[in-house]
C-alpha cells in the first residue's frame, strides 16, 4: 500500500514522503485496512523497529487535520524527549506541538493552554486530567505507547487516564502499541479495539544460543560483529557489571571512535567534580565502548546514545533498562544475563524482557538481518533457553489497580476532581478499568472500597454528606500535589507537631520524609544495622518520633540511612563520596533527589495551607538545600541565576555571602572567581 494511496491531508503525505516514507509495511497497511484512519479502536503488537510510531503518526495527521486534538502517553521522560523532537515537524503545518513532563502540580497552569498535539508521561498526563480536566477539550485520539506497562507497578496511571478519557469523550479514539503482550486479545477486547498482531520486522531476526566460556566468549563475538561494520548492545544484569564489560572490551578491543576525545571530556564535564564513575566512562569512551545504566545523569545518558547512534561509539554495556522505550537498534546484540537478582535472588527474567533485550537487533534501512545472540553456562541450559526464550510464549498482563495504596490514590482523585460524586459513582469508575475488566468489583474489591473511603474521612480529606461524598480544599490539594493520601496524612500529624514544639532537626525531618511511599529508601545490609542503631541512638534527641519504641524497626533502619545520605548531600559532600559511601551513583541520587524535592515541596503546601508558618519556612530552606546540595548559608547566593553549589560555595569562602554582596563586587574578582563569561551574565542579571 502506497503512501500516496492514503486518504490523509496531503500536506502531511508531503511530510511523510519526505522523510522517505513511499509505502507501508505490513502491519501499517493491516492497520489501515482495519479502520486506522476512521474512528475505530486498535491495539497493535508487532515487533520492534516494526513501525508502530509512524502507525500512529498517520492516525495523528488524520485527527489534526479534523481540527481534533491527539494526546500521545510515553512511559518515560526520555521518549517524551524523542518522541517530541520527532513530532515538532507538525509545527511547519500550523499546529502546536507541546511537551509536558516533570513538576506534577498542574494547578500551577493558568488559562487554557493552546496544543494539538500533546506529548506527555502518563503520570503527568494524570497530573493535568485532576486540576486542568479542560485542556482535554476536543480531543479526538489517545496514543498509548508501551501499553504493556498496564502490568507493571506504573500501570495503573495507563489504566486511570485511559478509563477516564474514554468517560469524558465517548467518541475518543484509543490506539495501544507494544512490542507483543500475551494476552492482547483481552487487552484490546477492554478497549473494545482491534487488534493488529504480526511477528514482521523490517529487518530478519536471527537468534541463536551458545555456551559461553565467560569473557573470552563475549570478546570473540563482539570482534566479530564489529569486524563486518556492525554495532553491539552488550545487556548485563547490574551497574557493575556493565561497568565492568565495557572496561575490560575497550581494554582489549583497543577500538578507536571519530570523536572519541571530545565524547570522553564531555563526560567529565557533566558533573561540576568527577567521580570514580566519570572516569571510568571517560576512559571507556576513548576506545568507543561505553556503560549504560540508571547510575548515569541525564547528559552523561543522552550523549552516550547520540554518540551510539552516529556511530562514535561502538559497543555499549547496558542494564535491560536500556531495552525499554527508546530507539537505539544495534546490528548485533548479546545478551550476556538471562538472569537478575529479585527478592527470590538470582533469578530469571521474564520472556517478556528477552523480546524487548532480543528486539534491538537489526537496524531498519541500515541492516538486512540482525543478530541476538543469548549466553548460557551449559548444553542442557541452551536447550532451555531455545524453548522457554526464543520459541517461548510472552507472559499475559495483569491489572495491578487493585493494591490498597493504588486505589487510595486514585480514589481521592476521582472525588477530587469531582469525576465521581457518590460511591455508587466511584465503583461504577472502576468497573471500567482493566482491573475491573479482568476481575470485577464485586465482594471483596466494593469492602476495600468502603474501607478507604471511611479512611479518607476520617484523615479529613473527604466528606459524606447523605448519599454524596466531596473532597475538602485539604483533600483537593493532596490530590493535586500528586503523592499518596497516607503521606500527606503523615507529614501533617509530625509537622503538626513539630509546629507545637518549635523543634526541626534536619535528621528528623528528613528521616519523616523518607516515610513516604514514592521515594526508595537506601537497602540495609545486615552487617550495618548494630552500626546504624548506635549512630541513631547517639541522635535520639535529633528524631520527630520515639526510636526507642521501634523494637529495632527494619524499616526505620532504612529511612535513617536515606536520611543521613540527604543529610550529607546538603552539607556539601560530593556525588563521588556518596557514591563511595552509600553505593548511590550520581544519575541514582539525581533520581532520588528530584522525588525529595518533590516531597519537601509536598509538605510545604500542606504546612502553608494548615497555617504552620514556622514549619513552611524551614521546610522551604530545606528545600532549596536538597535541590542544590547545600549547607543553609549558601541559601540566599543560589537564587543567582547561573549559580550553583560549586560557584556558591567559591563566592562565599571569597566573603561575598548575599547578592548584595555580588552586586557590589568588581569586576575582575568575580572574573578571578567564576570565569569571565559566567561573571559578566551575573553582573548582567544584578
Amino acid at each position: 500500500m502506497l503512501i500516496t494511496d492514503l486518504k490523509i491531508d496531503e500536506r502531511f503525505k508531503k511530510i511523510f514522503i519526505d522523510e522517505g516514507y513511499l509505502d507501508l509495511y505490513p502491519p501499517q497497511a493491516a492497520a489501515v485496512e482495519h479502520g486506522l484512519l476512521e474512528s475505530h479502536n486498535l491495539v497493535i503488537t508487532t515487533p520492534t523497529a516494526s513501525g508502530k510510531t509512524f502507525t500512529s503518526e498517520l492516525a495523528i495527521s488524520k485527527t489534526l487535520a479534523s481540527r481534533k486534538k491527539a494526546v500521545y502517553i510515553v512511559p518515560l521522560r526520555a521518549l517524551a524527549y524523542e518522541k517530541f523532537t520527532e513530532f515538532k515537524k507538525y509545527e511547519k503545518l500550523g499546529f502546536s506541538v507541546r511537551l509536558e513532563v516533570g513538576d506534577l502540580d498542574s494547578q500551577k497552569y493558568s488559562g487554557k493552554p493552546r496544543f494539538d498535539l500533546l506529548i506527555a508521561t502518563a503520570e503527568k498526563c494524570d497530573s493535568i486530567l485532576r486540576s486542568k480536566p479542560e485542556w482535554f477539550e476536543d480531543v479526538g485520539l489517545l496514543v498509548l505507547d508501551e501499553i504493556h506497562l498496564i502490568g507493571s507497578d506504573r500501570g495503573p496511571v495507563y489504566e486511570i487516564i485511559t478509563t477516564k478519557l474514554r468517560t469524558m469523550y465517548p467518541n475518543l479514539k484509543v490506539i495501544g502499541l507494544s512490542a507483543t503482550i500475551g494476552n492482547s486479545h483481552e487487552l484490546s477486547d477492554w478497549l473494545s479495539a482491534t487488534l493488529i498482531e504480526s511477528d514482521w520486522r523490517p529487518v530478519e531476526l536471527k537468534e541463536e544460543v551458545v555456551v559461553s566460556s565467560g569473557f573470552e566468549t563475549l570478546r570473540k563475538h563482539v570482534s566479530n560483529a564489529l569486524s563486518q561494520g556492525g554495532q553491539v548492545l552488550v545487556f548485563v544484569n547490574s551497574r557493575k557489571s556493565a561497568e565492568a564489560c565495557a572496561e575490560k572490551l575497550g581494554e582489549k578491543l583497543r577500538l578507536l571512535g571519530r570523536n572519541s576525545e571530545t565524547i570522553s571530556e564531555k563526560v567529565l564535564d557533566a558533573l561540576s567534580s568527577p567521580t570514580t564513575q566519570c572516569r571510568r566512562l571517560s576512559s571507556c569512551v576513548k576506545h568507543a565502548t561505553a556503560f549504560h545504566h540508571a547510575g548515569l545523569v541525564n547528559k552523561q545518558r543522552v550523549l552516550i546514545e547520540d554518540s551510539f547512534r552516529a556511530g562514535d561509539i561502538k559497543v555499549i554495556c547496558a542494564t535491560p533498562t536500556l531495552a525499554a522505550g527508546i530507539n537505539l537498534p544495534s546490528r548485533t546484540v548479546i545478551i550476556r544475563d538471562l538472569k537478575r537478582f529479585n527478592v527470590n535472588g538470582l533469578d530469571y527474567i521474564p520472556v517478556f524482557e528477552y523480546k524487548q533485550q532480543a528486539g534491538r537487533a537489526g537496524r531498519p534501512r541500515y541492516d538486512t538481518i540482525g543478530r541476538a545472540i543469548s549466553f548460557s553456562k551449559s548444553e542442557s541450559e541452551s536447550e532451555f533457553i531455545a524453548e522457554h526464550y526464543l520459541d517461548g510464549e510472552v507472559e499475559a498482563i495483569y491489572s495491578r489497580l487493585g493494591v490498597e495504596p493504588v486505589l487510595r490514590f486514585h480514589m481521592l482523585a476521582q472525588i477530587a476532581s469531582n469525576f465521581t460524586r457518590t460511591q455508587s459513582a466511584l465503583s461504577e469508575f472502576f468497573r471500567h478499568t482493566f482491573y475491573g475488566f479482568q476481575y470485577g468489583i464485586a465482594g471483596e474489591f466494593e469492602k476495600t472500597l468502603t474501607s478507604i473511603l471511611d479512611e479518607l474521612v476520617e484523615w479529613g480529606f473527604v466528606e459524606k454528606k447523605e448519599r454524596f461524598i466531596t473532597s475538602t480544599p485539604l483533600g483537593t490539594r493532596v490530590s493535586e500535589l500528586y503523592i499518596d493520601p497516607l503521606t500527606a496524612y503523615t507529614y501533617l500529624k509530625f509537622f503538626r507537631e513539630t509546629e507545637s514544639h518549635k523543634k526541626f532537626p534536619i535528621i528528623g525531618i528528613l528521616e519523616v520524609l523518607s516515610e513516604a511511599s514514592e521515594i526508595h529508601t537506601l537497602p540495609v545490609k545486615s552487617t550495618e544495622e548494630s552500626g546504624l542503631w548506635s549512630q541513631a541512638f547517639e541522635i535520639e534527641d535529633q528524631f520527630l518520633r520515639d526510636i526507642g519504641g521501634f523494637d529495632l524497626d527494619w524499616e526505620f533502619l532504612t529511612r535513617f540511612k536515606t536520611a543521613k545520605m540527604f543529610s550529607e548531600w546538603i552539607d556539601e559532600q560530593t556525588e563521588e563520596s556518596i557514591l563511595t559511601k552509600y553505593n548511590v551513583a550520581p544519575g541514582q541520587l539525581n533520581q532520588r533527589q528530584q522525588i525529595m524535592d518533590w516531597l519537601i515541596y509536598s509538605a510545604t503546601e500542606l504546612c502553608r495551607l494548615n497555617k504552620l508558618t514556622s514549619s513552611f519556612k524551614e521546610l522551604k530552606k530545606l528545600e532549596l538545600r536538597v535541590k542544590h546540595g547545600i549547607r543553609e548559608e549558601l541559601v540566599p547566593l543560589i537564587g543567582i541565576r547561573g549559580v550553583g553549589r560549586v560557584r556558591a560555595r567559591k563566592l562565599f569562602n571569597a566573603g561575598i555571602k548575599t547578592p548584595a554582596d555580588v552586586k557590589k563586587t568588581g569586576k575582575p574578582k568575580l572574573t578571578q572567581l567564576l570565569g569571565k563569561k559566567t561573571a559578566e551574565k551575573i553582573r548582567t542579571q544584578l
